[in-house]
Formats: C-alpha cells, structure tokens, sequence
C-alpha cells in the first residue's frame, strides 16, 4: 500500500540519478508550492560530480533518508540521466518499502523503480521528473501525475488523452487484468541478469526510450526476445520513442520490429501510448494491477484493485 498525495504534503526532491539545473528546478520547486504542496531539496539536490549528482554513497543516502523523514511525505526525483543503477547495491529495499511514500520519476529511475517492485512489491509511479514542473510539460501531464499520486485519476485514464495516436498492431484478449511494468526500454534491458528484474510472465510491459535509432530499438527489443523477456506477457504496450512525427520509416520499421521480436506469441501489442519523454504523457503505477480493456478501436486503463492506504 502507499500513501495518498493530499494538498498540503510535504514532496522531498533528491537528485538520484544525474545533475540538474538550478534555475529549473527552482521554477519547478515555486510551481509545486502554487499547487499547494511543501517542498523540500535533499542537501546535494543541486550538486554536480561529473554526469551524476553526487557520489554513490551520497546519492544512496539521501534518497534514503528521503523515505526514512517522517516531514516528508512523498518523494520526488530531480531528474533521470544516468546513475541509478549504481544504487542498486546500496539501498535497503525493505526500508523504503515500509515508509509507504509516493516515489515519482521514470527513465533511468527505471531501474529503482523495478527493484522496488520486484523486491517489496511496492508501487512506483513512472511519470515526470521534478524537474519538469518547471512548465516543460502539458498541464494535463502535470495535474494527471499529482491526481495519480492523489488516487483521484479518472477511470478511464485515456479520457485524458485523447488526441493520442494508439494503433493497434496486434489483437487478443478483449479484457486483461494484470501487473503493469512501465518502463524505458534501455533500462529494462540493463537489468536482464541481475536479481532486480522482475518476472515479466502475465505482465502489461509498457516501454518507451529516447535518443535511439530504430535499429537500436530494435536490438534492445530482440535481446529481450533472446532472453525470454517476451515470451508470456499479459500484453506489450509501446509509448513516445521521441522521433519526429514525419517520420514514417521509423515508425514503420517499430512495427516490424515489434511483430518480428514478438513473433510466436498471440498477446494483443499496441503502439503509440502517451507515454515516454514528450510534452504530453500519462503517469503509470510500476508494479499495480491493472483493467485493460481492448476493443475495436477502443483502449482504457484504469485499476482493477486500490493500491493506496487511506491514512497519511
């Protein structure tokens, strides 16, 4: 169970993963204080040691201490990057799971954020980093993360999205229920191999990435095909892999790579989720169960089962 963001929270923002710019985080330290929340930067929130932060042991500990502060009441990450995954060996899982906070990042926290799921079975939310309250995203994003974290998003989470461009690339099962995994691709496949990846049979695996040309998509796609990743999904949702919309070769070259990764396997695969690194995307619980329902042309999300604690 975790925790409900109410107004008047205290959010706790540390910088786990790579450094962040001062003025930005700044604006986006005022725009969560309009929003009605407390705000509180871990003592190198703002530090820069190379491309991370700060070192491991700091980093470890201040995300730590983040959760361990009974002043705090949610925890938010400055920005993704890189780095994460160097935290691996120094947390301590258990803790962290206790405190029952709403932990709010996605891209390199990927890597967090699976371990806390696969560990503890504690819920993550894979939304926008604190960073980019700063106005960087839709104000729709913004206000559908807090209403995710508040446990006041629509029930059908789609509603929000409309102008979303999801195809349908693959039928199957007209309702599912299930786990739902959402993740960058880059991130997932770093963890084939390690104890922090979790099992992926009967799952909603969501990806997404940036930066990335399709054939290294593709790649990182058959890797996870090679490794079994692939075979017993409950369903592959594919979100934003950042490529200009024009670009009707690459989006192409998805869908083969997506078909021919998958072949063999009869789960239903949809692309075009708003979901990944673009200005317009949903938050989405790491590790919740899910109703995914499936029509024609249809496609809604919403919980099969509460996953928040009613008690700040």
């Amino acid at each position: 169970m975790i925790r409900r963001l109410l107004p008047g929270a205290t959010i706790g923002i540390c910088s786990p993963a790579g450094p962040v710019k001062p003025e930005r985080m700044e604006a986006a330290a005022i725009r969560l204080r309009e929003r009605g929340f407390e705000v509180v930067l871990s003592p190198n929130a703002l530090s820069k040691d190379g491309f991370l932060s700060a070192t491991d042991e700091i980093r470890a500990v201040e995300l730590q201490n983040m959760f361990a502060d009974p002043a705090i009441d949610a925890v938010f990450v400055s920005r993704g990057g890189t780095g994460s995954s160097r935290l691996l060996e120094w947390l301590n899982w258990e803790k962290i799971a206790e405190a029952q906070k709403p932990f709010l990042g996605f891209s390199d926290l990927t890597a967090l954020q699976f371990a806390l799921w696969n560990r503890n079975r504690f819920v993550t939310f894979s939304g926008p980093l604190a960073v980019e309250f700063d106005g960087a995203l839709s104000h729709n994003t913004t206000s559908f993360a807090i209403e995710m974290l508040a446990g006041d998003a629509p029930d059908n989470w789609l509603d929000r999205f409309a102008e979303s461009k999801i195809q349908i690339l693959r039928g199957g099962a007209s309702e599912i229920i299930a786990p739902l995994l959402p993740g960058n691709l880059t991130m997932i496949t770093t963890l084939l191999g390690t104890p922090y990846m979790p099992d992926p049979r009967g799952v909603i695996l969501v990806v997404e990435d940036v930066g990335e040309a399709p054939y290294r998509v593709e790649r990182l796609l058959f890797h996870l095909r090679n490794a079994g990743m692939l075979r017993n999904l409950a369903a592959l949702v594919v979100g934003d892999f950042g490529w200009d919309e024009s670009d009707s070769d690459a989006r192409e070259q998805l869908t083969r790579s997506l078909l021919d990764s998958t072949r063999g396997t009869r789960y239903p695969i949809i692309a075009g989720f708003p979901y990944g690194h673009g200005a317009t995307r949903m938050t989405l619980p790491v590790g919740a169960p899910v109703r995914f329902s499936l029509e024609t042309s249809n496609l809604s999300l919403g919980y099969a089962a509460s996953v928040y604690d009613d008690v700040l």
